[in-house]
């Protein structure tokens, strides 16, 4: 059994955390620690999440990587290199020595860094809809996508309101996910997040690009075909990226993702452009799971125990 620690157990990406690893038949959380107080000992674990806001993150993975605890961290603190994590999160990097050393968790690309890691940056959830979907596709659209994508209230808080309300904030090239979703797609991007307050959980994030070249010379068909292929090819089974078409009977939604490690991806290509629909669980593919295939990864355990 590996012994882990969780720090912010009592948040929504803590409790996801502690679903998921009820499910892990390898691991035992030895370490739990919040804003109240703490259980257990720290250097007792091999390996502890940090579900905690930048700051915390910052002051905790230094103390926990000098005890020789590897470290997941579940906020944006170790996502960015220093200007830019200053610049979009507003606030001075206090351990920048650590950046050097922190790998970017996204497993469908990135596996074998994550593999000998100590400390791994877990991605955001609207840049984890976004990465998977576009990283494919360079050289097959152009730059300066949109994206619109709407969440669950459960990204912020643990309710949701009883009267409809959705809210549109930070967008055009405001929200902080953005220098995230375009260092590891490749791509600038312009970035509108819609907040649905009475809905609890997932992320559905539609993106709209020009093709490029040769490809915009083809039919819609053959067109669509082809990103559907490089997307495809792009994952492997392990990676539960699924590329899908809506037929008669079947419309894919935030439901067939929901309490899932999956991300669906629907395409579609009119008039020379080319329409993308990701789906996720923010609060899984978007955080924990994501975070407990990292940990599995960085333990030397298969990818998807537990999962």
């Amino acid at each position: 059994m590996y012994k882990i620690g969780i720090v912010g157990y009592t948040g929504m990406v803590g409790q996801e955390l502690q679903k998921v690893l009820a499910n892990h038949n390898q691991i035992e959380i030895v370490y739990k620690k919040n804003s109240s107080g703490e259980s257990g000992k720290l250097t007792d674990c091999e390996l502890v999440f940090l579900a905690t806001k930048d700051k915390e993150s910052m002051d905790f993975s230094k103390k926990a990587l000098e005890e020789g605890v590897k470290v997941i961290d579940m906020s944006g603190a170790f996502r960015l290199p220093q200007a830019d994590f200053e610049k979009w999160y507003k606030m001075a990097h206090i351990v920048p020595e650590l950046l050097a050393q922190a790998v970017y968790g996204m497993p469908a690309f990135n596996r074998d860094n994550i593999k000998n890691s100590c400390l791994t940056a877990n991605p955001g959830c609207y840049a984890t809809s976004v990465i998977l979907a576009l990283r494919p596709l360079k050289g097959l659209i152009k730059d300066d996508i949109c994206i619109v994508s709407t969440s669950g209230n459960s990204g912020a808080r643990r309710e949701c309101d009883e009267v409809s309300d959705d809210v549109t904030y930070s967008f055009g090239k405001k929200h902080k996910h953005v220098p995230e979703m375009q260092n590891y797609s490749g791509f600038s991007l312009d970035f509108t997040p819609v907040v649905l307050k009475s809905v609890f959980k997932g992320i559905n994030t539609n993106i709209r690009a020009e093709l490029c070249g040769e490809l915009a010379e083809k039919s819609d068909e053959e067109a669509q075909e082809i990103i559907e292929n490089a997307i495809k090819s792009a994952y492997c089974e392990e990676d539960r990226v699924l590329v899908v078409r809506d037929g008669a009977e079947k419309q894919y939604g935030t439901k067939d993702v929901n309490d899932t490690h999956d991300m669906i991806v629907k395409v579609r290509v009119d008039d020379k452009k080319v329409y993308i629909n990701s789906l996720i669980d923010n609060l899984m593919k978007g955080a924990a799971s994501q975070g407990v295939e990292n940990m599995n990864i960085m333990l030397g355990l298969d990818r998807l125990t537990g999962l």
